[in-house]
């Protein structure tokens, strides 16, 4: 039981984190809403509107894909929108094919992961498109320059040592967890222009 704890002590911190986060930035937004209807907009409010409502998308967006597992179920609509509230913002863009379901939480985190692994590949941004398969997701780029880093995937696919793991890429370890602890093989394609995750 104690080495069980010790092992997801980093994602129950995760969780706690961001689940204590995501509330008080809710109200930094709400009331900045308030002060525009009393005071007017302006561009500074929208400024920091814009930056509240970014860091509550990746507080929900990081609470699954870094925060304690669980065998609860995260409902399709759900899922989507935090993902595409992460993701579609700046030099990059998310587009989901068709919805879907509810699924494990499990799964969910790993597409999470997933994604944040794809957006790592992409040096100038691009669409991300995203469609479900019968066990996962299948996540396509094209027709934009792709510069994946080869070690960092070999290890998410295949769990080969020998790689330069740090805070920026720290996803790639914990997809392949993920993966280990789920039994699910990963199949990618990439080329220069192209790539394709799917599970």
């Amino acid at each position: 039981m104690g080495y069980k704890m010790q092992d997801n002590l980093a994602e129950l911190i995760s969780s706690r984190i961001c689940h204590d986060l995501i509330s008080p930035v809710g109200a930094i937004g709400n009331g900045l809403e308030l002060m525009a209807e009393l005071v007017g907009p302006s561009p500074e409010l929208e400024l920091v509107g814009q930056s509240a409502q970014s860091a509550q998308a990746k507080l929900k967006f990081f609470r699954v894909a870094f925060g304690a597992s669980s065998v609860s179920m995260i409902g399709g609509a759900e899922a989507e929108r935090v993902a595409v509230d992460m993701l579609s913002s700046g030099r990059l863009s998310l587009s989901i094919s068709e919805s879907w379901g509810a699924r494990e939480r499990g799964l969910v985190k790993l597409f999470y992961l997933l994604l944040l692994c794809v957006e790592s590949s992409l040096p100038r941004g691009g669409n991300i498109e995203v469609s479900p398969t019968k066990s996962g997701w299948r996540i396509t780029v094209s027709d934009t320059p792709v510069a994946p880093s080869a070690d960092l995937w070999r290890y998410a696919s295949e769990g080969h040592n020998g790689i330069d793991l740090n805070a920026k890429n720290i996803h790639f370890l914990l997809a392949r967890q993920a993966m280990v602890e789920q039994s699910i093989t990963l199949k990618t394609d990439f080329s220069e222009t192209a790539l394709q995750v799917e599970f």
